[in-house]
């Protein structure tokens, strides 16, 4: 709306100075036999019907788009969006995530850390499981500024998040950042990894992203990671 972008600077091109250096890890977690039967069950029935119905080849990119408004009047197409969701659900909340999340929280049990999820329900989840603070869209301004206050002033070592803490807040510094899940949007991986450069002395910074094997996780972590890592 204003215009083409006119300056971009690669965050490796700031890393050491303005930024803090840091590294990024993939972590790959197996499902558990039930997790994979219903992923599998789940991912039959969402790829039969796009094969089915050729969607990518009668819609090309925008099959997907084409998928999800068929799902409001045709119940095949219904029955394949259901089973989209149920198998995405199933590798956000994976498991094997957990039992990642409960390793690097012991890793780093003198660093602070933000956690980010997919989905709220993870987040309540893992906040119940580590009693650790949430922070959602659900949480109000004067509760979310006490939680942020207090990981400031270390009286919190973690926080949980979906998507709220990507941008326009003001994060406390901390130099550890896991993605549990998350879209497709290079956008957002920018953004988490960019909670963790504020510089503080020469302390190294860490995303870990965590991801579910030989499942769709694996594709959508594979396209949010942008091939250069710009800041605008």
């Amino acid at each position: 709306m204003v215009g083409p972008v006119v300056y971009v600077k690669r965050i490796d091109d700031l890393t050491g100075e303005q930024l803090a250096e840091y590294r990024t890890q993939r972590i790959r977690v197996d499902l558990t036999p039930e997790e994979r039967a219903a992923y599998d069950a789940a991912y039959a029935t969402y790829t039969g019907y796009v094969r089915e119905a050729r969607l990518r080849e009668s819609h090309g990119a925008g099959w997907w788009n084409e998928l999800t408004r068929r799902s409001a009047r045709d119940g095949q197409a219904r029955r394949a969006k259901v089973a989209e969701l149920k198998l995405k659900e199933i590798v956000h909340q994976a498991q094997g995530k957990l039992d990642a999340l409960d390793r690097l929280l012991q890793e780093h049990r003198e660093q602070q850390m933000l956690v980010f999820t997919a989905h709220n329900r993870f987040a309540y989840q893992i906040a119940r499981r580590h009693l650790v603070p949430v922070i959602t869209h659900q949480t109000m301004a004067a509760e979310r500024k006490a939680i942020l206050d207090d990981f400031r002033s270390g009286r919190y070592r973690a926080i949980v998040t979906s998507k709220v803490l990507n941008e326009g807040v003001d994060v406390p510094e901390a130099k550890v950042a896991v993605v549990l899940g998350g879209s497709s949007s290079a956008r957002e991986y920018v953004q988490r990894l960019g909670r963790v450069l504020r510089k503080k002395g020469n302390e190294q910074a860490v995303l870990y992203e965590v991801i579910a094997r030989n499942t769709v996780d694996e594709g959508i972590a594979q396209r949010r990671k942008p091939r250069t890592v710009k800041a605008y």
